[in-house]
């Protein structure tokens, strides 16, 4: 299996979370224990987890903070992705050298928590950078568990899936991984997934019980954009995978979603 949706080191993401943590944490009913990334990763493992997608944030701007790219070298069992803000002067500089320095699988952006909207002309300029390696970008879409309930400026709107596809028509190489399914907008990103052969839905952030049938009911249309991820720690890969064992989809289709379509999109 391959986790494609993990946070960690734990210290370094409630670290980053800041004011966000504790309600976040609420938002969840998460139980988060503070381990060693080596140690959390042997555990998962040993559940059948081989690989992780470690993600980085950079949100210098618009948070004043990030987990820095140094922690996706830490372990091999890490599928390397890297991340940028967006809206730093040195962008694009500072992308093209995280790439050479670091040969990422792809990138995360976080609109909501990066404070930028996906159209963003700062943010196009990095999609064309991406593209023409040809990665793979996790965008975060939908609601905003982070900031739940707490006085920001973190928009909801940025979050909308409807965006990504005129990303994808525009930048045609870069594989577009719509994490959490852009609930409550789910619907709109099936619709994309369905007609963009670039883009792909997560199915992080949620236990399998309470996706929504919408997902499930589809699944065999999507079995070829169905990516298993957890959102750990706010989501245990554990419960995950238990709750998805339970879900009335045919075998061949939970194979893909738990490992085969992953494989595909990173080497491809």
């Amino acid at each position: 299996m391959i986790d494609f949706h993990f946070h960690a080191p734990v210290k370094e993401f409630l670290d980053f979370l800041g004011e966000f943590a504790e309600p976040a944490i609420k938002y969840f009913n998460a139980k988060v224990e503070v381990k060693g990334l080596k140690e959390t990763l042997d555990y998962y493992e040993s559940l059948g987890i081989k690989r992780f997608v470690v993600l980085p944030i950079d949100s210098t701007t618009f948070l004043g903070r990030r987990i820095p790219n140094d922690v996706v070298k830490v372990d091999d069992r890490i599928i390397r992705f890297i991340s940028v803000d967006p809206l730093k002067q040195n962008a694009i500089e500072e992308l093209k050298s995280a790439i050479k320095e670091f040969e990422p699988v792809g990138v995360k952006l976080h609109p909501q928590l990066q404070g930028f909207h996906p159209l963003d002309e700062r943010a196009l300029r990095l999609y064309e950078i991406i593209d023409n390696h040809a990665l793979t970008v996790v965008f975060h879409t939908g609601t905003s568990g982070i900031g739940a309930g707490v006085k920001s400026d973190i928009r909801l709107d940025y979050g909308r899936p409807i965006y990504f596809d005129e990303i994808a028509v525009r930048f045609k190489n870069m594989k577009i991984v719509l994490a959490h399914f852009g609930w409550p907008w789910t619907e709109e990103a099936i619709a994309i997934s369905q007609h963009k052969p670039n883009v792909y839905l997560d199915l992080s952030g949620w236990a399998p019980k309470y996706i929504p049938d919408v997902i499930w009911k589809n699944a065999k249309r999507l079995s070829n954009k169905l990516i298993f991820g957890s959102d750990f720690p706010l989501i245990s890969p554990e419960r995950w995978i238990k709750e998805f064992n339970d879900v009335n989809i045919s075998q061949d289709v939970k194979d893909k979603i738990l490992k085969y379509n992953a494989e595909k999109l990173i080497s491809s």
